[in-house]
């Protein structure tokens, strides 16, 4: 949504973009512990998640919408598509190898920072809380093991996401 709206308002864009990219150029420990201090430790990994993939989705949308072809856009307007139905046939089609690319990008970041908010906030049952106390109580073939379940389970949910968004239309086969 954020995308589409600064994409079509030169106000929302001059409002959103500065924000946008501050949320890309801060630290994620900063955020970890900001959203620590405001939040309880069991929201901070997925508020963490979602701040640090939300600039990689916003960016790729955006430049989705920017390059969708102004001919297509065009002829919408002389056969007086609706918005919904330019939307469907024109920006849909248009946007779902930039959507493919930042579900994809943005996954493997939602682990890191999930996992990396995990370690310093140490919910209940979370595999980051595992990875703080492997290293406290130096249990490095532990640490290697809650590494590998971490990148193993990133892999795993990466290829379901190739595979849905090959069923969308959207994704390349690999």
């Amino acid at each position: 949504m954020l995308a589409v709206l600064t994409s079509i308002s030169d106000w929302f864009d001059c409002l959103l973009s500065p924000a946008i990219r501050v949320i890309r150029a801060t630290p994620v420990a900063s955020f970890i512990l900001l959203v620590l201090l405001w939040t309880g430790r069991d929201f901070v990994p997925v508020v963490i998640a979602g701040l640090m993939v939300l600039p990689v989705v916003w960016e790729n949308l955006s430049r989705g919408i920017r390059v969708t072809d102004p001919k297509l856009l065009e002829m919408a307007r002389v056969y007086r598509f609706s918005a919904v139905k330019t939307a469907r046939l024109i920006y849909l089609p248009s946007l779902r190898p930039y959507f493919s690319a930042a579900l994809t990008t943005a996954m493997g970041l939602a682990w890191k920072s999930g996992a990396a908010a995990e370690v310093l906030c140490l919910p209940k049952s979370a595999i980051g809380t595992r990875i703080y106390n492997s290293k406290l109580y130096l249990e490095i073939p532990d640490l290697f093991a809650w590494t590998v379940v971490v990148v193993c389970l990133s892999l795993i949910l990466e290829k379901l996401l190739r595979f849905a968004l090959e069923r969308w239309g959207g994704g390349e086969r690999q």
